[in-house]
This record gives C-alpha cells, sequence and structure tokens, in this order.
C-alpha cells in the first residue's frame, strides 16, 4: 500500500462528531491526528487549551499516573470542565500509560474521556488480560481505550535490540482481535523525551502494523519526532500523538528563572504570567506539525 500524502485542501481539525470513538475511526480514515498534550496542573493546561483556541483546533490533555494520584483524577476532571466552559473547541481528558487496571477505573468512574492501560512490558498474554479487563469496564460508560505493544525508549526502558522494542505485527493483530481495543499504541522506533539522536522511526514496521489492523494508532514520544517524521505517520495510520517533554520541561525551566528574578518575592500568579506564553508558544509549535503542513 503506497503512502497518501495530503492535499493542499484545508482539513477540519474542530469537526463535532457523536463520541471520541468516531472521531479517531475517522481521522484514521481521513489522515488526520489529535494531538495529546501532557499537563500537570491548572497553568499548563490554561495554555494548552488557549493554544488549541488560537489554533481552532480540538485537543487532549492528559494526566500521567504521578499527576493523576497527587490531583486525583476527580480534580483533574473538574479542572478540565471549568475550562471547557471557556473554550470554543473540545478538550478531551485522557489517563496516560497507566500499568495499573484499578487506575483505569477510577479515571473511568471520574469521567476521563479515554484510558491508556499500558501492559508493554509484560507478556503478551497478561498484557491481553489487562486489555480486555479495561475494555469491558468502560464500555458501558463510552469511554475510549487506548493499549501498548512493543516499547516506547526513555525513561528507563531498557531494550537490547530492534526485536527487542519493535513491536510484533502478529502480537499486534492478536492482541487488538483479543480485546477489540480502541487504540494501539506501537513501538516503531520513538522515544520518550529529549534524546541525544534523532530517533529513527521504523516506517516499514509502521507500514505492516497498519495494514495488519484497522484500529487508529497512537504515536508516542512527540517531543523529538522531526515534523516531517510526523506527518509521514500520520499518512500512515497515526491518529494520536503524544507530547508531554516539552511542555514540562518549558513551563519548570521559565518557572525556575521567573522565580530567580522574585527571590523572596515570587508569588505564582505573577510568576506563571511571565511563563504561560512560553508554554504556548511550544504548544503552538506542536499543533502546527501535527495539523499543518
Amino acid at each position: 500500500m503506497d503512502t497518501v500524502i495530503k492535499s493542499n485542501i484545508k482539513t477540519i481539525y474542530n469537526q463535532d462528531y457523536k463520541s471520541l470513538k468516531e472521531l479517531f475511526i475517522d481521522y484514521r480514515a481521513t489522515q488526520r491526528c489529535l494531538p495529546a498534550f501532557n499537563v500537570n496542573d491548572n497553568y499548563d493546561l490554561k495554555a494548552v487549551v488557549e493554544a488549541s483556541d488560537d489554533m481552532d483546533t480540538h485537543v487532549m490533555v492528559m494526566t500521567y499516573p504521578p499527576v493523576a494520584e497527587l490531583n486525583t483524577t476527580e480534580v483533574f476532571r473538574s479542572l478540565v470542565d471549568g475550562f471547557k466552559k471557556r473554550s470554543k473547541n473540545k478538550i478531551f481528558l485522557h489517563l496516560d500509560h497507566s500499568t495499573s487496571v484499578d487506575l483505569c477505573k477510577r479515571a473511568i468512574d471520574s469521567g476521563y474521556d479515554s484510558v491508556m492501560i499500558d501492559g508493554s512490558q509484560v507478556s503478551l498474554e497478561k498484557n491481553i488480560k489487562m486489555t480486555q479487563e479495561v475494555v469491558n469496564y468502560a464500555a458501558s460508560a463510552g469511554v475510549v481505550v487506548e493499549a501498548e505493544i512493543g516499547k516506547i525508549m526513555g525513561r528507563d526502558v531498557v531494550v537490547k535490540s530492534d526485536n527487542d522494542f519493535l513491536a510484533d505485527v502478529g502480537e499486534v493483530k492478536q492482541l487488538f482481535e483479543a480485546t477489540d481495543v480502541d487504540l494501539v499504541a506501537v513501538g516503531i522506533g520513538t522515544a520518550h523525551g529529549f534524546t541525544p539522536t534523532e530517533p529513527k522511526i521504523h516506517f516499514d514496521r509502521l507500514q505492516e502494523i497498519a495494514e495488519a489492523i484497522p484500529a487508529p494508532l497512537v504515536l508516542h514520544g512527540g517531543t523529538g519526532i522531526p515534523d516531517t517524521d510526523i506527518q509521514k505517520s500520520i499518512c500512515m495510520g497515526m491518529s494520536k500523538i503524544n507530547i508531554g517533554t516539552i511542555v514540562h520541561n518549558t513551563y519548570m525551566k521559565y518557572a525556575f528563572e521567573e522565580m530567580k528574578k522574585a527571590g523572596n518575592d515570587a508569588y505564582p500568579p505573577y510568576v506563571m504570567k511571565e511563563v504561560l506564553p512560553k508554554i504556548k508558544n511550544v504548544v503552538k509549535d506542536r499543533l502546527k506539525a501535527v495539523n499543518y503542513k
């Protein structure tokens, strides 16, 4: 199957859908991608929402398990609901990289729009079992479920060879067919965080996976991937991209600088008033990479 290149016709990124699942199915069919940003509190959440409104696109915000545990899933659901009242486009809330079935269930009960159960570090049999349990629990609530197979490098994930991190096509198909999961994150060479060298995406493996299953695919490690590779991946079935490190690194770096300037007079609203534009700029830059040529 030849890769289809997008035309110059303007693509709509704020289209209404009956459900998030319907959005992802259509995005896979039309070579679009929902940008998803890891956020930690009301400040970077505000920056992501304002940036997406500026770019006139729907957006997904994600809580990594330490964030969901610290702030609680209920509180973060309420935060997003507050910002939804001010946003002109949709804001979807996602639980990212949970290795806990129980945490996924708590997020579902709290009203999250989607959850990820990450069984990539366990056996295929256990991954399928965990994923199936979350899919069954999420069904009545209409919550989208993402699974992962293969390894996303970084964050202490140790890989020994290509075969150790690349998603096996047969196993991807087996996981999908056994669970009917909505989204599948696949290991194709990307890495979380900043990397000393440019990630080498194995597009040949991505092509094989995209031909093996109809599910929308998820690209992790969006911070360090070149824009051209992001666009190529979208044309090959990637319907969601995760971006996190560039957001919280910008947050911490500039908050630290502003606090040093203010010294003992540092006050969160004044500090963050200076930091928010910096976060918005990097979010808008990544939105351009995902949604625009």
